[in-house]
């Protein structure tokens, strides 16, 4: 088990499901403080996920409100990711079996 894994060394990176195939890229980490100890919760996946890095509010400016984002991701519990190769993070569940959340476009 991986105790400590650098944010700049995942981000960005293509993640696997368990059969190999492509979920798509990380694009956000979900952390907690825990009783003064950062914890990872969950990672998201997708092309939302990446407009998280960036911040959702890029995409309520006038011109952004034009191209057609995918408005999409999967959540992912910690605990369905394997982090033994943190270049090439891996989850222990299959694509199929994700549910894909839907972001709302704010008005």
């Amino acid at each position: 088990m991986v105790g400590e894994v650098h944010v700049e060394r995942v981000i960005g990176k293509k993640v696997r499901d368990a059969d190999g195939d492509v979920v798509g890229r990380l694009g956000e980490l979900v952390v907690e403080d825990l009783g003064g100890e950062v914890v990872l919760t969950e990672i998201h996946i997708g092309p939302s996920a990446m407009l998280e890095r960036v911040g959702v509010f890029v995409t309520q400016l006038p011109y952004f409100t034009l191209i057609p984002f995918p408005r999409w991701r999967y959540r992912v519990g910690w605990q369905d990711v394997d982090w033994s190769d943190p270049d090439h993070p891996r989850l222990r569940v299959r694509k199929a079996d994700l549910e894909r959340t839907n972001i709302e476009r704010s008005s």
